[in-house]
């Protein structure tokens, strides 16, 4: 420990707080216990730890701080400090707010940047910082932990704050080639701006030299590398034979060009000169400065003459690079006594600017010669370390690298995806029951200046890392889902999907469906299978959304794995077994939900998708990105067999995705609604499906409550996320968590009139239970309660809002495929009458959730017939303007037609008030 230090240390020991004159101008390590505060990047967000000082440079450079005094705070004379961290220029700052893990981490984050330093009287210090409400916050005893308040975590669990003495970096660090020159073959060395002849007049090359098993280097001068002379063999600084001033004087030797004398010579009196071309170089990483010596000198005798003392001649005396003062000025030589060691730092040149700023590029490997990586040159990063590709796309995200130009003009890059499809671990529950794993892409170089190699063709490269070529790529930031085919809710589970093979080789080839529900190709989209895009929170081993994009700087993307389950018919899954594609019984429980998922991945050159499981992943061998080796979805298009397995050159792998670009069928959520048809409303009269106003004066008035109907999927999964687009809808409904009991609307009866045929739509008591429907009073043979599934022909209720772009939607019974239509004022499912199309409404509960039917009679009048409705068992009579009685008779249904001569009628319905018709 140098002196100056050990004062400090001592000083620290007497006072309170720390006085800035005390920290003086070195970083320092701060140590709690046996472990030292360390800058941690390994995570995906900055952050520090208490851990190990580390052997490496720039694991030291990472566990060293230095103290800059901001203010003293009065009262109590505690002085301000921010602390800044030597590897990454970074200030220590905590946001002091709970993390996902609900506890106080030390990531680093805006908020508390200053910190009073203050000494517990005993046993060392503690870094003290507060938070705007008067919050006192210090790091933990505990690794990666926060006491804020007393406290560690959202529970209260209590906290032993850290407490740090202070200890000197290394001052006698070996230093390497690599810290010298870890860019380029040179370097300059910097002597506090004063003149160091040779070793400050030009760039150097630092040649390592192994003298006893320690590393010393020799030093050639950029553009004078070799002699002029003889064979032209390499020259380096050497201690000069000439002395500096005279016999009286300074007796010191300078420096000189030479090159190596391997045998004796009478240049320098029989002696070799290695040892006066070796140099050792020791660090104090307090402030990276450099002592030079050697352990060779030229000496002079009193009558100028020299000598070559040897390796210092064993007498352990170390010679040192300084300046000794010659005619009132300066001169750098060596001696052991009475010379002025200069302040000796590395230049390592001027980092340039990246042309294109922030942005994404791809980086190609520039990797020639003895380079371990050559086998690569050429090649693309990925964002999987060691995987390289043939090319980089716009298209493909772990071939691209999000780049962000520093405020301090350092760069930090990271890869926007990894080289495989998911990720193994790290899955968790999401907000919104997904499973959510979380990608972390490979980041080449974090807060490192860039140097150019030839700016000319942007081939650059940073300290101790690749030469890359940055070329900006044309991407889409606004795009989150880039690389990956993305549906948005209302997209997906209400249309369907298409497969089209992209092939130039084959033509209108779509996956089909065959015998044993195995998929195929087929020729035609007429035999092309539909394929309802579905989500879901099943995939809890490997996630069924996956947060990727170079996220440690701010760049979020999404992708989603998807099942598919045929349209209108959720019996079946798309899935593969071993390597067949085929259509899964959802029930399958032997097949694994990864079996059943698919992420559609991106064309590199755009457009078309291959199609993988979530699960998958590159082959361990790989050494291409974008999941060239992976299984997927292929078809073989020779006899248009498909499989899920490894490509090969006989299958084709992509395919063009249609349809669902918007929806065909809406998804509603539960509750109550109004179904409204312009002025008119649906409801219920006597069981009967009406469409009528509110105070109609031609019908009974109706309140507003007699037109809140219940909307409910058919399915027992009526959660928010649900996508099974059947529904049903209730006139009064009483819901006890899957079983709900109330009257539905359904089709029954057949509906005969003027060339337009259909069902009559009737509400009809039904208690549904999960995926079952049974209607009151429709009993079996053996009079048992029949009991419907959701896609049974004989449930009659199964509805979907078919949606009619900017109009509304037209209501269609699923499995009869007839919508809701009127004719002649009576509400029918037909599929040979236009549908009708409806709104949908909000509306308010009715009390206890039950409805009141409208108690009214409708009259119609048509070509030589009235029909009436809503009057089955009541006496009707009609009578023409003149009074005479055309018909009299009980009816007995709700919809009868009464012939009737053409022009006005009364009709005078039993209990009802009479009214008149134009018959036409």
């Amino acid at each position: 420990m140098n002196k100056r230090f050990s004062t400090l240390v001592a000083a620290f020991a007497a006072i309170a707080t720390v006085s800035y004159a005390q920290i003086g101008d070195k970083y320092v390590h701060l140590k709690s216990s046996s472990n030292y505060l360390t800058w941690d990047k390994a995570s995906l967000a900055d952050s520090v730890a208490l851990g190990s000082q580390g052997s490496t440079k720039a694991d030291m450079d990472s566990a060293l701080w230095k103290a800059n005094l901001v203010r003293v705070n009065m009262p109590g004379n505690d002085s301000i400090y921010t602390l800044t961290n030597k590897a990454t220029q970074k200030q220590l700052s905590f946001s002091a707010k709970l993390n996902g893990a609900e506890k106080f981490g030390t990531a680093i984050a805006a908020g508390i940047s200053e910190f009073k330093i203050k000494y517990n009287g005993t046993t060392g210090y503690n870094i003290i910082g507060t938070t705007t409400d008067g919050k006192l916050v210090e790091m933990s005893g505990t690794s990666g932990s926060l006491v804020v308040d007393g406290k560690t975590d959202k529970a209260g669990t209590g906290g032993t704050a850290a407490v740090f003495t202070v200890e000197a970096a290394k001052a006698d660090y070996d230093v390497t080639k690599a810290d010298l020159a870890p860019v380029l073959p040179s370097f300059k060395f910097d002597f506090a701006g004063r003149d160091g002849g040779l070793f400050t007049a030009n760039e150097l090359i630092p040649v390592p030299v192994t003298v006893s098993g320690a590393t010393k280097f020799r030093f050639q001068v950029v553009g004078q590398e070799n002699s002029t002379k003889g064979t032209k063999a390499p020259q380096y600084i050497t201690i000069d034979t000439v002395m500096v001033g005279t016999a009286a004087s300074v007796k010191a030797a300078s420096f000189q060009l030479d090159t190596t004398i391997t045998a004796a010579s009478s240049a320098y009196k029989g002696a070799l000169n290695e040892g006066l071309q070796t140099f050792t170089l020791k660090m104090d990483l307090g402030n990276d400065s450099i002592v030079m010596t050697t352990d060779s000198i030229v000496r002079f005798n009193t009558a100028g003459e020299f000598e070559v003392a040897d390796h210092g001649a064993g007498t352990g005396v170390t010679y040192l690079v300084g300046y000794k003062s010659f005619d009132g000025g300066a001169k750098l030589v060596v001696d052991s006594i009475q010379i002025n060691a200069p302040l000796i730092t590395i230049s390592k040149g001027t980092p340039v600017k990246l042309a294109g700023g922030t942005g994404v590029y791809s980086l190609q490997l520039k990797a020639k010669g003895g380079n371990i990586k050559a086998d690569y040159n050429d090649k693309y990063l990925t964002g999987t370390a060691d995987v390289y590709a043939e090319a980089a796309s716009a298209y493909v995200p772990s071939t691209q690298f999000y780049v962000v130009e520093n405020e301090d003009g350092t760069y930090s890059a990271q890869a926007r995806d990894i080289a495989s499809a998911t990720v193994p671990s790290g899955v968790t529950a999401g907000s919104n029951g997904e499973s959510l794993a979380i990608v972390a892409p490979e980041k080449p170089f974090t807060d490192k200046p860039l140097y150019a190699v030839d700016a000319a063709k942007s081939i650059y490269t940073t300290v101790g890392g690749d030469t890359l070529v940055f070329t900006k790529l044309d991407v889409d930031m606004a795009n989150k889902y880039i690389g990956y085919k993305y549906y948005t809710k209302e997209e997906m589970g209400y249309g369907a999907v298409k497969f089209n093979l992209a092939s130039k080789a084959a033509d209108d080839i779509y996956l089909t469906l065959v015998q044993d529900s195995v998929i195929a190709g087929a020729k035609g989209i007429d035999n092309a299978i539909e394929l309802r895009l579905m989500e879901g929170a099943d995939l809890v081993a490997v996630g069924d959304t996956v947060y990727y994009g170079a996220r440690a700087l701010g760049d979020t993307l999404v992708r989603v794995a998807y099942a598919m389950e045929k349209a209108y018919n959720a019996e079946g899954q798309f899935a593969y077994e071993n390597t067949v594609v085929k259509l899964s019984d959802p029930s399958n429980g032997s097949l694994a939900a990864a079996n059943k998922r698919f992420f559609f991945v991106e064309n590199p050159a755009g457009g078309s998708y291959k199609v993988i499981a979530a699960n998958e992943a590159v082959s361990s061998s790989a050494t291409a990105a974008n999941l060239v080796n992976a299984n997927m979805v292929t078809m073989n298009i020779s006899n248009l067999t498909v499989a899920y397995t490894a490509p090969t050159a006989s299958v084709e792998t992509y395919f063009n995705i249609e349809g669902a670009e918007a929806p065909v069928y809406a998804k509603v959520d539960a509750g109550h609604y109004n179904v409204i048809d312009g002025s008119e409303m649906l409801t219920a009269s006597a069981g009967i499906a009406k469409l009528l106003r509110v105070g109609d004066e031609l019908k009974a008035a109706a309140a507003d409550s007699d037109f809140s109907l219940y909307v409910d999927s058919a399915y027992v999964n009526r959660g928010e996320d649900n996508t099974k687009y059947g529904y049903y809808i209730y006139k009064g409904a009483e819901v006890k968590n899957d079983t709900i009991v109330g009257n539905v609307l359904a089709a029954k009866g057949n509906f005969v009139a003027n060339n337009a045929t259909g069902d009559s739509a009737i509400f009809r008591a039904v208690t549904v239970v999960a995926d079952t429907i049974a209607y009151t009073g429709d009993l079996d043979k053996d009079g048992k309660q029949n009991k419907y599934k959701v896609r049974d022909a004989k449930n009659t209720s199964l509805v979907g809002f078919k949606v009619v772009d900017g109009e509304g939607y037209e209501i269609v019974a699923l499995n009869t495929n007839k919508s809701l239509a009127v004719v002649n004022g009576t509400v029918i499912f037909s599929n040979t009458v236009a549908p009708q199309v409806f709104t949908l409404g909000t509306a308010e509960a009715p009390t206890a959730n039950e409805g009141v039917e409208v108690s009214e009679v409708t009259v119609i009048a048509g070509e030589g017939q009235v029909t009436i409705a809503g009057a089955a068992g009541k006496k009707v009579v009609v009578s023409n303007i003149l009074g005479q009685t055309v018909a009299s008779t009980v009816l007995s249904s709700d919809n009868a037609v009464i012939a009737a001569p053409q022009g006005v009628v009364v009709v005078a319905v039993e209990g009802e008030e009479a009214v008149k018709a134009i018959v036409k």
